[in-house]
């Protein structure tokens, strides 16, 4: 089975100039997964050709109207989870929104793996050679969140990473088909808008570049013009955890990193990461089930 990655590198959200900035690792073209951000810079319809098999978009944030042959326009607002299954030579057109970055996870099935599981996809989004693309449109479970956000957020690199992220473009295609059967779609209370997305990832990003000191969860809510109480549930809707959690595990995640690929001892290491040797040890041996000591 072959996988095409293809990921944002690091850059500063902050500045929001216009259209992409990707690298790109590719292993085999019958999957791909792409994840990014696109900031647009007009409110122009924009066609492309759409590739024949089944593509599965999850927009965390921002919007786009989207055109499809045979199909009314669609409004996708994330966080929406949006399949278009192709079968002939079709091709969509888009406008995004100006006021507001698009964060988007794809995936692309091409015609030979659907066909080869014909059985995991509903009836009407298996590709018709003979008839219009399919569209649909549904509010973004969490659980489909979550993963997105594991995968725009991964840390590792060469070989491991290749294989970490073809296991979660294969996972994040099992969920989406199995939400779209309807077997576990989740009914929350509130959606999450696209600008409290905005802000969770925000939030997220002040976390992760102060982990030796980083702000209480008052001082982070009202960094990011949230209140406490929001910053905490929405926290949980998009990265599937709380906010100390995810702290504290990005913390063990980079200092596992640290330990294998750099000249690190382990109390440096872990007081780059925010801890105390002794609470490292603990913290780190509950999560990776041996000490560090071990790794480095």
């Amino acid at each position: 089975m072959s996988i095409t990655i293809i990921t944002p590198p690091k850059t500063d959200t902050t500045a929001m100039k216009p259209g992409h900035q990707l690298g790109v690792s590719h292993i085999d073209p019958r999957i791909k997964l792409m994840t990014g951000t696109y900031f647009s810079a007009s409110e122009e319809w924009y066609e492309e050709p759409l590739e024949q098999g089944v593509r599965l978009i999850l927009v965390q944030s921002g919007r786009l109207r989207c055109r499809i042959p045979g199909q009314p326009e669609q409004l996708i607002k994330g966080p929406m989870l949006c399949t278009i299954a192709n079968g002939g030579d079709f091709t969509s057109a888009q406008v995004y929104s100006t006021d507001q970055p698009l964060r988007y996870t794809i995936v692309q099935l091409c015609d030979d793996v659907v066909d080869s599981r014909l059985g995991w996809l509903p009836e009407l989004l298996r590709p018709r050679p003979d008839g219009d693309p399919l569209i649909m449109s549904y509010p973004a479970p969490r659980t489909i969140q979550a993963l997105a956000s594991q995968i725009a957020t991964c840390q590792m690199g060469g070989p491991t990473r290749d294989l970490y992220l073809g296991g979660k473009a294969l996972e994040l295609a099992a969920l989406s088909a199995q939400f779209l059967f309807g077997e576990t779609r989740l009914r929350e209370e509130r959606r999450i808008t696209s600008s409290e997305v905005e802000r969770i990832h925000a939030a997220r990003d002040i976390l992760v570049s102060a982990l030796q000191e980083p702000p209480t969860l008052e001082q982070l809510a009202l960094r990011v013009g949230m209140n406490r109480r929001k910053l905490t549930a929405g926290f949980r809707k998009v990265f599937d955890t709380s906010v100390f959690g995810y702290l504290q595990e990005y913390r063990l995640r980079e200092a596992h990193r640290m330990l294998c690929d750099e000249e690190f001892n382990v109390s440096t290491v872990a007081y780059r990461v925010g801890y105390s040797p002794a609470h490292f040890a603990i913290a780190f041996r509950r999560r990776y089930g041996v000490s560090p000591s071990k790794i480095r």
